[in-house]
């Protein structure tokens, strides 16, 4: 660029150079080590966004940029941290956490009738088992509580009353990450109730739970995550889902086996527009297939209805994907079935199982002769081998593939911004450009004007002593003439 004003172009010249260094600058970090690919493309994010977060490029508060610089971080802290989510989500009793019990062969997700996830709750394999608390700082805290009490429904209120829970906020809004190590399954799980349950008043103020299991039959690398309902009363808690949402590197859409509503039709599409080309990754689980009143020819017809809108453009795209991605389940007839052969089942849980087995015109009697049938139909082996095999062993591929599609959209977005940013440079530069050239033509008029001042100023001088001397002339002449 072409600089009339030579104090603007060294100005020009020395951010020009500042930018240079910052790009040219080595990345050390040898947390992107765990894959050359993940390496090649953290270190050019890493280089982008120190020069997006630079004040040189920073001072004029541009929204889209200090976005663009938290999606940056967002990016890096996923290639620093390679774990492959699968996250399960849904509406409240859709069944998300009695699928993870079964999962993990134990109760640890509460499962009470009333909505019990309130914080987001993952599971990973570990050294030892342990619960893991972080917490709502107090600025996080006020935009959780304007959230809630915003909204005209005024049970998140009325149970915070109920739970005294403001006699708790004090000691644990910014408050350090909490662990604890837990000797058997009985101590987890009272544990992960007390910082996850809507019952417990501490519940409020945890962002996020970690649980970490010596018997888990899953990679080190995959986390397996709870989420809290998409429809709860408090928007900013459904946010966070929704987060996960376009997180997470494989999802279990949890879905009522009954119904399959406008709501999840909206947030299946956001699934699907999120897993970058990867449609297989996307589970639609069918659950409580028990509550359905004839549920082995009830969901013959309830599936034939799903794959009318699944095998769309928004969705799988073909029937034979929606046939071999959307998986019946009844989670809660596997764990009945599990306590029952384990002779662990409770007096009401045998009610419980007593009355799915009518649903199945199975009597008690015939339980130990059709136990394998009852199991095939809840059908969580299948899933749970389906997930193993489809997903946990090509993990570490799915993951390097979605870093690289997320490098990808950051990098239309980055040549977006870093356009705007050159355009509105060149028009203040232009506009420096202009003023000046206002300026020197002001200078040369007024120049012009003051000489033009001056020659007349001379000129009338020279005239007035012309009349002097005219004046003077004719006087000496009348006077020789009065004398004469």
């Amino acid at each position: 660029m072409e600089f009339k004003n030579k104090d603007i172009e060294r100005q020009y010249l020395e951010k020009v150079s500042h930018i240079q260094d910052l790009i040219n600058a080595p990345v050390e970090d040898k947390k992107y080590f765990w894959n050359d690919t993940v390496d090649f493309y953290a270190k050019k994010i890493e280089q982008i966004r120190r020069v997006m977060a630079d004040e040189v490029l920073s001072a004029d508060k541009d929204k889209d940029a200090e976005a663009l610089i938290k999606e940056l971080n967002s990016f890096l802290a996923r290639c620093s941290s390679p774990e492959f989510q699968i996250a399960l989500v849904g509406t409240i009793k859709a069944g998300k956490s009695t699928l993870i019990n079964a999962f993990l062969n134990y109760d640890l997700a509460s499962t009470r009738v009333t909505p019990e996830t309130a914080a987001l709750t993952k599971f990973k394999k570990a050294a030892e088992d342990f619960v893991q608390i972080s917490f709502y700082t107090a600025e996080e805290w006020a935009q959780l509580w304007k959230s809630a009490t915003d909204t005209r429904n005024s049970v998140f209120e009325k149970d915070y009353i109920a739970l005294n829970a403001d006699a708790e906020k004090s000691k644990w809004l910014n408050c350090e990450t909490q662990r604890k190590t837990c000797a058997n399954k009985d101590e987890l799980k009272t544990e992960i109730e007390r910082w996850t349950s809507s019952k417990s008043p501490c519940h409020y103020f945890v962002k996020e739970v970690l649980v970490g299991l010596k018997d888990f039959d899953l990679p080190e690398g995959v986390v397996l995550i709870d989420t809290p309902g998409l429809d709860d009363v408090v928007e900013f808690r459904s946010n966070i889902t929704r987060d996960y949402i376009n997180r997470a590197n494989a999802v279990l859409m949890c879905v009522k086996a009954d119904k399959l509503t406008g709501g999840e039709h909206i947030t299946l599409q956001n699934v699907f527009t999120n897993t970058f080309k990867h449609p297989e990754k996307v589970y639609v689980i069918a659950t409580q297939l028990d509550t359905l009143n004839k549920p082995q020819t009830q969901w013959i017809e309830m599936q034939a209805e799903w794959t009318k809108y699944l095998e769309g453009e928004k969705y799988y795209r073909s029937v034979e994907l929606v046939q071999k991605n959307v998986v019946p389940v009844s989670a809660y007839l596997y764990r009945l079935l599990k306590k029952y052969r384990d002779n662990t089942i409770s007096e009401d849980d045998e009610f419980e199982l007593s009355a799915i087995l009518n649903k199945f015109r199975i009597r008690e009697k015939e339980l130990d002769s059709r136990f394998k049938e009852l199991e095939n139909f809840a059908n969580i082996k299948f899933l749970y081998a389906k997930i193993q095999n489809e997903i946990v062993t090509k993990y570490k591929k799915y993951l390097i593939d979605d870093i690289i599609a997320s490098y990808e959209s950051h990098q239309n977005s980055i040549k977006n911004i870093i356009g705007k940013k050159k355009q509105d440079q060149e028009k203040v530069i232009a506009d420096s450009q202009k003023n000046i050239e206002e300026i020197r033509r002001e200078r040369d008029k007024k120049i012009e004007e003051m000489k033009a001042a001056q020659k007349d100023k001379r000129e009338l001088s020279e005239f007035v002593k012309q009349l002097k001397r005219e004046t003077s002339q004719r006087v000496d002449e009348l006077v020789a003439a009065i004398k004469g």
